[in-house]
């Protein structure tokens, strides 16, 4: 089977991580997605996406703590014990923010999210090519994917051929 490398090029970070992130969408494997960085002044080279996987747990137990912090004091205030209700408001509110917490941490690991991680010094001087080897079938879903993200010369190539393209805009980019 014939694999081909579809890819763009990008000039701007934001809109390069856009672009790895609608072909994780599409459901590209992530070891399939690659770079080549092209910094005028230096050899383009070819360098493997970091794919950081990132959960929601930070956010989830910030808001399971705040919404138990909350909900615990006002079920205590409610609940009012006669000897001392200012103390029984505040163990609801911690009892709250530890089940809060740790609710909203759990709700977290559920949901998983790919991020694309570039090397800072990618867009200094010149423009990263963003590209996936896929098979003929899925092509067409490549195109489209970086395309939509405002993808520059939209091309199917090998990898190499690819590579060798980014060599000579870094070389046309240097003669200007």
């Amino acid at each position: 089977m014939t694999t081909n490398f579809v890819h763009a090029s990008y000039r701007e970070q934001r809109v390069a991580v856009e672009a790895a992130e609608a072909l994780l969408e599409a459901k590209f494997p992530a070891r399939d997605i690659s770079a080549l960085i092209c910094n005028a002044g230096s050899e383009p080279v070819g360098v493997e996406l970091k794919i950081k996987h990132k959960t929601q747990v930070p956010m989830g137990a910030l808001i399971g703590g705040v919404l138990g912090v909350v909900i615990g004091a006002i079920a205590a205030w409610i609940a009012q014990v006669p000897p001392d209700p200012g103390l029984f408001v505040i163990r609801g509110a911690v009892i709250g923010a530890a089940i809060g917490t740790l609710a909203g941490a759990l709700g977290g690991l559920g949901r998983w999210r790919d991020t694309i991680l570039f090397p800072p010094e990618a867009f200094s001087n010149g423009c990263v090519v963003v590209g996936v080897n896929t098979h003929e079938a899925r092509v067409g879903e490549a195109r489209r994917a970086l395309a939509g993200t405002g993808g520059v010369d939209v091309e199917i190539s090998t990898k190499r051929e690819a590579l060798a393209d980014v060599r000579a805009r870094s070389t046309a980019t240097e003669a200007l």
